[in-house]
């Protein structure tokens, strides 16, 4: 969607009902405080786990009715504030607006799941955030909880392609629209329950992504479904009742669009087929100077040194590699007291501190200058002094272990210590971040974050990543599997967070953060980013979780989000989104100058408002939405979207994996498989994949082609040795 100027008018809301009842809403372009002249009855049907709504609305002016948006006010409880009571509460998960028919479904983080279908066309669907605190009064900072799902029945648009266009009433028209909400015990039948009740075709994809030459199923759920792939008709097999299988080969990289046609009723989505992982990552690098690194008070802002040290390691570029690594010893030199190791600004938000803790392991990797652990150790300990008695890391009286992510910072920079053999204090660090994380599994999911107490994104899985990275350090079998269940536990609840049906490689993986645009891109109000920066983190565990398990959801849940985070690079022209927004329509207002009181070199602090600068009034919806932190000088955060790039290079640069599948197939990941006799020949798909992972049960031989390093065996079997043969 492309963006388009408007002025935001007061927006007026009409109600047929209040507390928690399904209800009409109307917002009037006029400022009237009903929509005067529209008849509303919604009457509702509950029988056994399916709740009917019925709305009608109906025209008795003499002139269109015309409004911003009007529809149903969903009476699910969403308003997510208070432990333990917000596992009870459903999560807006998933809403796709189709041209004939609507789907999508809210989960709760105890694992119930409410099914929301319509066999009406519904134009468009919203999300009523709460506000969150002013800053400075009266500019008001939106916050970080959902008040309730909306489906906006007309919408004035625009909106994407494949919504349909209803924005009006004609004088004397009625319209009904027949909403069903299903209770259901997961989300494993959620494909099934949508067909069957709006009778439309339904893309059912285990992955979303694949690599070039790859082959992908595609699931259609249909009565005589046809689909095309960017002009490709894919030939299907019924495979069941109403299930029918087609399998597409990949050839060229890119984002592929799926259509498909069943009779009258249409589906849309996407898959991603992923450019090189060295590619990628040397485009993130690229992007590190592009987007300006900013000293400021929030480690947001100078987040792409994680890429930079990432890639100068691995894939070393000198002339680019020098330019960034000056600029990171600016930066720190003006945000830190590199004597204390203290903060200059800001001295609370210690997530600052660990995340540079992190970047100095990186850096040190690569250039190998003690002196940067040196300034890692007292930063370290800036971190440590903050640490409660119960291992916990403190702001003020808010535990922040689970912010960003302090314990794994640690932990790599202990890595980093011990690669330069200074033991004694690699294990210093270490006892600290494990006291942390082992206190993670203590309060099982009684956690706290920065900002707005909420069941948060980022706290669940910033939590459920280091309980997986000690996990995986730990020797001790009972540990392990303690730590590992604790992680389990906090991830099966994220998945009411996390975009894990949604046939679009573009968001598959991706995690719903809604309060970022308004410190990442200075963009008011709320909105679902998605994938997001932050969305790394889960991916993090997934992985982790993979390592721990050998399950392979966890490894296909890995590589459809890492294909989701590299799809905001655009290939072609190596720009770099920050995020990618789901809702279709928002109403939005965006910085659109820089400050010219400030350069990029200069160091600035807060979070400066929307509203106290020159401004656009746009609007945007389930589009990539561009960085700012090129052309803007000022304390921006969208340079976390590197974190999405630091996780590649921990995961998929350079590691391939081989799985061997319950039916003695074999799947591979970032490689090729040949099987001949005993002996599996495996080629890495690129030249710095020297780490393979192998997940077997039967005593093959395992012969790994190229410029082999480590071979890793995933899961531990007594009965099964695995043979290691030398690279051809």
């Amino acid at each position: 969607m492309k963006y388009l100027a408007l002025t935001i008018l007061p927006l007026c809301i009409a109600l047929a009902a209040s507390g928690a009842e399904h209800r009409f809403y109307a917002v009037e372009s006029e400022g009237d405080s009903i929509a005067e002249g529209i008849e509303s009855t919604v009457h509702v049907d509950k029988r056994g786990n399916v709740e009917t709504v019925t709305l009608r609305l109906r025209n008795t002016r003499h002139t269109p009715f015309q409004p911003v948006k009007a529809g149903l006010k969903l009476g699910v409880d969403t308003y997510m504030d208070t432990y333990p009571e917000w596992y009870g509460k459903f999560f807006p998960t998933l809403a796709v607006c189709e041209p004939d028919h609507f789907y999508g479904y809210m989960q709760s983080p105890e694992g119930k799941v409410k099914a929301v279908v319509c066999a009406d066309p519904i134009a468009s669907w919203s999300l009523d955030y709460n506000l969150g605190y002013q800053d400075p009064m009266p500019h008001w900072f939106w916050g970080h909880r959902i008040e309730c799902l909306n489906l906006d029945m007309l919408c004035r648009g625009p909106l994407p392609d494949h919504n349909p266009r209803l924005w009006k009433l004609e004088p004397g028209e009625e319209r009904t629209w027949t909403v069903k909400l299903i209770d259901l015990d997961g989300a494993d039948n959620f494909e099934e329950t949508v067909h069957r009740y709006t009778g439309a075709p339904v893309i059912a994809m285990e992955r979303t992504s694949c690599a070039p030459g790859d082959l992908l199923t595609v699931d259609i759920l249909g009565h005589a479904p046809e689909v095309d792939i960017e002009g490709k008709n894919l030939g299907l097999k019924k495979v069941g009742t109403d299930r029918w299988r087609g399998t597409y080969r990949a050839n060229d990289a890119g984002v592929k669009n799926i259509e498909v046609v069943d009779g009258e009723r249409k589906a849309h989505g996407t898959l991603v087929v992923r450019h090189p992982w060295r590619e990628t990552m040397s485009l993130a690098r690229r992007a590190v100077q592009r987007y300006k690194q900013k000293p400021t008070s929030h480690v947001e802002s100078w987040y792409g040194f994680h890429t930079a040290f990432d890639a100068a390691r691995i894939m070393p570029e000198p002339g680019i590699d020098s330019v960034l690594n000056k600029r990171f010893g600016m930066i720190v030199g003006k945000v830190f007291d590199l004597e204390t190791g203290e903060p200059k600004e800001w001295k609370w938000r210690i997530q600052n501190v660990s995340s540079t803790i992190g970047m100095l392991a990186d850096r040190y990797l690569v250039y190998g200058n003690t002196a940067d652990l040196d300034l890692g150790e007292r930063l370290a300990d800036y971190l440590i002094g903050c640490q409660r008695g119960d291992g916990a890391y403190m702001n003020g009286n808010t535990d922040y272990t689970s912010v960003i992510y302090p314990a794994k910072s640690l932990l790599e920079f202990a890595d980093a210590e011990r690669a330069a053999g200074r033991k004694k204090q690699a294990a210093r660090i270490e006892k600290s971040a494990r006291r942390a994380i082992e206190r993670l599994a203590e309060v099982d999911g009684n956690l706290e974050t920065e900002g707005q107490l909420t069941y948060e994104d980022g706290m669940v899985s910033c939590s459920a990543l280091q309980l997986g990275e000690l996990a995986l350090r730990s020797k001790n079998p009972k540990d392990r599997k303690r730590l590992t269940d604790a992680m389990l536990k906090l991830l099966d609840g994220h998945d009411c967070l996390t975009q894990l049906r949604v046939p679009d490689g573009r968001r598959r993986g991706g995690t719903m953060r809604f309060w970022e645009a308004q410190y990442d891109v200075f963009m008011l109000p709320n909105m679902i980013s998605s994938p997001h920066g932050w969305s790394a983190w889960r991916a993090y565990a997934t992985y982790y979780a993979y390592l721990l398990t050998g399950e392979e959801r966890w490894l296909r849940e890995t590589f459809d989000a890492a294909s989701a985070f590299a799809a905001l690079l655009d290939h072609r022209t190596g720009d770099l989104s920050w995020a990618f927004v789901v809702d279709p329509y928002v109403r939005a207002r965006q910085v659109s100058e820089p400050d010219t009181n400030h350069s990029a070199d200069d160091d600035t602090y807060g979070n400066p408002h929307p509203e106290l600068y020159p401004n656009r009034e746009i609007i945007i919806g389930e589009q990539y939405m561009p960085m700012i932190a090129d052309w803007q000088t000022i304390v921006s955060s969208d340079n976390d979207v590197h974190e999405c790039f630091k996780f590649i290079a921990e995961a998929v640069l350079c590691n391939a994996f081989i799985i061997e599948r319950p039916d003695g197939s074999i799947a591979a990941y970032n490689c090729r498989v040949n099987r001949l006799d005993n002996t599996l020949h495996v080629k890495a798909n690129e030249p710095q994949m020297t780490t393979l992972y192998t997940n077997l049960h039967t005593p093959y031989k395992v012969n790994f082609g190229g410029d082999i390093k480590k071979v890793h065996l995933i899961t531990d079997n007594d009965s099964v040795k695995f043979e290691v043969v030398q690279p051809w």
